[in-house]
């Protein structure tokens, strides 16, 4: 089934309060009540405490996860085709055994049952160095064209970067790609054209005053005042007008001999008037013209948005430059101990992340290596065998 357009999902809905790609305020409004420890929803995701069973634990952990890394693409698409079978096993603490092994013989390390100081802060290191894989379950998702374009920070919204690929401003290694579910692999280069993007809007130089929405109530007084005084003068002009109208018809006799004579020369003057006008209209123009090629010469302008700040950074697999707009997948997204290079809001190693992991192993629709090695492979000609 397809999904639903983005105009009619709202996905920024402040009462479903889903933390999405996206750098508008609304979003970082539900960040904000999703992490926070101070917000009132920052309980739902505690489920040390919580009254939920297993079950609704898990959706909710997948409805939060999925909503943020997913919710661009369909949920059997993402289950299909970019949910890892197996997350990778990281061997640390080798040395912090043997350290245990040997430091059993020192005087004093057998007391209290080997339960010493030493051994719990030791556990509690060897705790806090556990590599976190869970959040490496979105490794798949992060190397697609759209959700790279947004960490590069050209788009802000992970929908705008799948515009810029479906109107054909984005080239991969040069040639012009129009399907978002691309992924690159290491090395790939990526370019979106510069006059795609808004926030690089160029000046234009013949654009209307725009109505401003806030105007205050002095402004709206002068406006009224403006308006009225105009009125009273343009009803002068049309009375003095008639009245001027009315003396005239009274000496048109008199004057028709005088504007015989004068007609030749009104002629002239405005043929003389005209020309001058011309003249100056062609000067005024081609100094219009060099002042917009002068503008043009100085670079492009820059627009950030507003409450942008908070989303501006590259994680440690994109090499962006901003200079050309462009940007180069270098490698694909680790882990290591206490840190994962995959961007999440949420706990990177928390309950979130391995809830989502047991739901999508329970209702994920499983496919043959083989299949999916042969679909997934970018240069098939047919979907069917030959």
């Amino acid at each position: 089934m397809p999904v639903r357009p983005i105009h009619k999902r709202g996905p920024m809905s402040l009462a479903r309060n889903i933390p999405r790609l996206s750098w508008d305020r609304e979003n970082l409004f539900n960040i904000w009540l999703r992490t926070n420890a101070e917000s009132p929803l920052y309980r739902e995701t505690q489920f040390n405490r919580s009254t939920k069973t297993i079950f609704q634990q898990r959706w909710t952990a997948k409805r939060l996860m999925q909503g943020y890394h997913a919710e661009h693409m369909g949920t059997k698409k993402f289950q299909r085709w970019f949910l890892p079978e197996i997350l990778p096993t990281v061997r640390h603490g080798d040395e912090v055994k043997r350290t245990n092994d040997l430091a059993k013989w020192v005087e004093g390390k057998e007391k209290a049952g080997g339960r010493t100081i030493a051994e719990k802060l030791m556990a509690e290191t060897a705790e806090a160095a556990r590599s976190p894989v869970g959040s490496l379950m979105w490794s798949e998702v992060e190397r697609r064209l759209d959700v790279l374009i947004f960490r590069s920070c050209f788009a802000t919204s992970v929908w705008q970067a799948r515009s810029y690929i479906t109107q054909g401003h984005v080239k991969v290694n040069g040639y012009v790609v129009r399907n978002a579910n691309v992924q690159l692999k290491p090395g790939d280069i990526f370019s979106i054209n510069p006059s795609a993007i808004p926030m690089l809007k160029k000046i234009d130089h013949e654009q209307k005053p725009r109505f401003r929405k806030n105007v205050t109530e002095v402004d709206a007084k002068a406006q009224a005042r403006a308006v009225k005084d105009a009125g009273a003068a343009v009803a002068a002009e049309i009375e003095a007008a008639e009245g001027a109208e009315e003396g005239a018809s009274t000496e048109a006799g008199e004057g028709a001999e005088a504007a015989a004579e004068s007609e030749a020369a009104v002629e002239v003057e405005a043929e003389a008037e005209a020309e001058a006008t011309e003249n100056k209209f062609k000067e005024v123009k081609a100094e219009k013209r060099a002042a917009i090629s002068a503008d043009e010469n100085k670079g492009t302008f820059f627009y950030l948005p507003e409450y942008a700040s908070p989303h501006i950074f590259v994680p440690a697999y994109i090499m962006p430059s901003f200079l050309t707009c462009s940007a180069v997948y270098v490698r694909h997204p680790t882990s290591r101990p206490g840190y994962s290079e995959i961007p999440t809001p949420y706990d990177a190693d928390g309950p979130l992340q391995s809830l989502t992991w047991e739901w999508f192993q329970q209702v994920a629709p499983r496919m043959k290596p083989k299949r999916r090695a042969r679909l997934m492979n970018p240069q098939r000609t047919q979907d069917r065998r030959p």
